[in-house]
This record gives structure tokens, sequence and C-alpha cells, in this order.
């Protein structure tokens, strides 16, 4: 493994971003409601402050009579990272006290499910995976493998995190040895890290992001010669300056970006050596932009253009080219509304147009058009929403603060589906 430096800033700097960014991580342990839902072709899967999912009819909006997740009395405790649906199985992680309630103090055991959409149950003998530590960010799927990245619970371990290689297939016609195996491999990670790992199908690497700054590429191909020694998996490691929770975003064939609590929005450009993966030649930075706060949420890219948003409420489109190694604001907008952003920013076309859905985790779901940042209108909501809205086929998704499943027309913004997951039962 490569291990590239690049110099520190002061150390007191740095001390005080991090105090003051795990006070807010305390916040967010305590709180859950962060995982959005996820939709299907008829359907959408609905992830309950209550440690449990649900499944609702698209067409209707009408809860489908027993199907949940877990079923009875269990409960997971609290979700944050995004779900996945791929070929049926419904994919993702919670986090609790591992008895099923939310964790304190750091606390944390994760559950890593895989549910048939068709009947709500695990493809696993058991109902989930568990493992130790928080589990924030989704899940990655590839070649039949899940990935996760965790948040270690033991300080006095020298690894900050885990990556994590679970078997994703079915318990269906599978041996004893893999039976007793799913979880393949796991390497340490030096930061705890945060956010979703990024997946780059066409080299076959995961790229991380840590709370201590630094960028992480782990080759996740299938080959033997891994077999008696994972960690050399971690095949390069790039030191930086501030703490980095949003994913990182592919930009062209080999270079990729990323935006960290400093505001700084930086790219990057992979040299391999012989086109092999294993041998990375340069990790070079090409292009850096100063955004107004903290960059804690996914950087979106949607029809050729990006856009991020900021804890402060500043909201910019940008233009990234790769090719000439510049990256430049189209526009930025202060919004300005009660609470923060914290769950980032949808894109979706409507009527021709690109809108943006921006929620506010004490206020509304605004919508933003991208030609020059103007407000548009908003889903009214009386408390907030920290989940990031999902929008498909002209209709809206989101769960507020209060734990109602929601659901919107694009086309007028009117409510159509208020669902109560906590006493299960419709609401206005």
């Amino acid at each position: 493994m490569k291990i590239i430096k690049e110099n520190k800033i002061l150390l007191l700097v740095i001390l005080f971003l991090t105090t003051t960014l795990f006070g807010c991580m305390n916040d967010m342990e305590h709180q859950g409601n962060w995982s959005s839902p996820v939709v299907d072709e008829n359907y959408v899967y609905a992830p309950s402050d209550k440690g449990k999912i649900y499944k609702f009819s698209k067409k209707d909006g009408s809860l489908v009579k027993g199907w949940e997740f877990p079923s009875g009395d269990n409960s997971l405790g609290s979700f944050y990272g995004e779900m996945i649906i791929n070929d049926g199985i419904l994919y993702g992680s919670a986090y609790g006290n591992g008895e099923g309630k939310k964790c304190q103090n750091r606390k944390c055991v994760s559950s890593l499910f895989g549910i048939d959409v068709a009947n709500g149950d695990s493809i696993w003998m058991e109902d989930y995976i568990s493992i130790n530590g928080s589990v924030v960010g989704g899940v990655v799927y590839h070649n039949s493998t899940i990935y996760v990245a965790t948040s270690e619970n033991d300080k006095g371990n020298d690894a900050g995190g885990y990556l994590y290689a679970i078997d994703a297939k079915s318990d269906s016609n599978k041996t004893l040895d893999e039976l007793t195996s799913k979880i393949l491999w796991r390497i340490p990670l030096i930061g705890e890290v945060y956010g979703t790992p990024h997946l780059d199908e066409e080299q076959e690497i995961l790229i991380i992001g840590g709370l201590n700054g630094d960028i992480s590429l782990v080759d996740i191909r299938i080959d033997d010669s891994y077999n008696s020694n994972s960690l050399s998996r971690l095949i390069l490691t790039r030191d930086g300056e501030y703490p980095i929770i949003s994913s990182v975003i592919k930009v062209s064939e080999d270079s990729y970006c990323y935006g960290d609590i400093k505001g700084k929005l930086k790219c990057f450009k992979l040299g391999l050596f012989k086109n092999d993966i294993s041998e990375i030649n340069t990790f070079n930075y090409w292009g850096e932009l100063s955004l107004d706060g903290w960059i804690w949420s996914d950087i979106e890219s949607y029809n050729n253009s990006y856009y991020a948003i900021t804890l402060s409420g500043w909201l910019y489109r940008i233009d990234i080219d790769s090719d000439s190694e510049l990256i430049s604001i189209i526009w930025n907008k202060e919004l300005k509304f009660d609470g923060k952003p914290v769950a980032g920013l949808s894109p979706y076309t409507f009527r021709n147009q690109v809108l943006l859905a921006v929620p506010f985790d004490k206020d509304k779901i605004i919508i933003i058009e991208d030609g020059t940042g103007s407000t548009l209108g908003e889903y009214p909501l009386k408390n907030g929403v920290q989940s990031l809205p999902i929008v498909d086929n002209n209709l809206i998704f989101t769960i507020d603060r209060e734990n109602n499943f929601r659901s919107y027309s694009v086309s007028d913004r009117s409510q159509i589906i208020c669902f109560d997951l906590n006493d299960m039962k419709g609401c206005d």
C-alpha cells in the first residue's frame, strides 16, 4: 500500500473542527430518520424511525398489509445510510445498541440486511448480519457483494473504521462453509468513515473519504492472490487536511472530486501503471474550489452539471472540466430557511426543465430551477426533513422529522400520501 502525504495544517485548527464535527455527529446518533425511501416499479419502501421498513403502493399510497421488516416486536434501531434495490433484493443497514434500540455514547452495533421485496423475508438464514461499529453511509453493491464502511467503537484500536465485504447472495443452496462465512473480508482504515464509499465499476475500486481527511483506494476485484492477505487490497492512502463526509464522485475516466468540511471542492487524477489498478503511478490534485460553508452532503451530477449545497445554505451549480483541469461556479444562491440542508439535494426533470429539491431539517422542501438558481416553490412540511427526497414518475417521496411518510405531486405540489409511521395510520 502506498501512503502519499501532503503538508498538514495547524493541529489546533484540525482539533477544533473535528471536535465541532463530532458534536454534530452526537446529535445525529440520537435522531435517526436520515435514510430515504427507495422505489421499484410499483412500490415504495419506507424506513421508519421505529427501526422497521414498510412497503407502500406507488399507485394509491396504500400500506401493503403483512409486509414489514423486521417482523413482530423486533427493531433495527436507527436508519442513516441510503438503501438500494438490486434484482429484487433490498439491501441496507441500520444501527443501534444490539437490542433494537437507538445507541448511546457511540456503543453501536450495525445490522446489514438483504430483504426479498416480494415477501419481506431476509434472504439469509438470520434476519440480518451484525458488525461492530456504526455504518452511517449507504451500502454499495458489486459482483454479488455488498460493501460498507464503519466508524469504529473502540477508540483504543488503531483503526478508525473498517471496510467490510459481505456475501450478498441468498442462503438458498449454499454449502455449510458459505453459510458460516458471510463476512468475506474486512480491512482497517485509519479514519472513521461517515460517507458512502464511491464505486468505480470500470476500475473495480472503492474510493473512501475519512474523518481524518484521508482518501483511500481499495481494490475489490475477485482475485485469489488476495485470499491470504486482504489487507493488500488497500492500494493507496492519500493524507488530507479536513474531514470528508460527502462521497467521492467520478467526473471523467481518470478524475474524481469530493468536498470537505472546510468548504473545499477538490479534484484529483489517478495514473495507472500499465493500466493495472493495483499499481497507482500518480495521484495528483488538479483543481480546487472554495465554497461558503461545510460540504456535508454529496455533490450531485445530473445532465453533465454538478450541484453542491453547504450546511450554511449556499447552493452552487458548478462546471467541472477535467480535460482543461478547471472548476468554476456557474451560479450560487444563499437559501435562507430554518435549519440546515443536511440531506443535500435531489435533481430531477419536469416538463423539460431541470429542478432541484432541497430539504431543510427544520423547514420545507424548496424547489429551485437550475438555470439561474431561482426559487420556484415549496412542498409544505411542518417539521422539516432530514432525509433526501426521492423523485420518481412525477411523484416525490420523503419522510419528515415526525416520522410521517409523505408523497406529493410534482406537477402541482399537492400532497398525495401522508402516513404516520409511529401510530401506523393516515395523517394530515
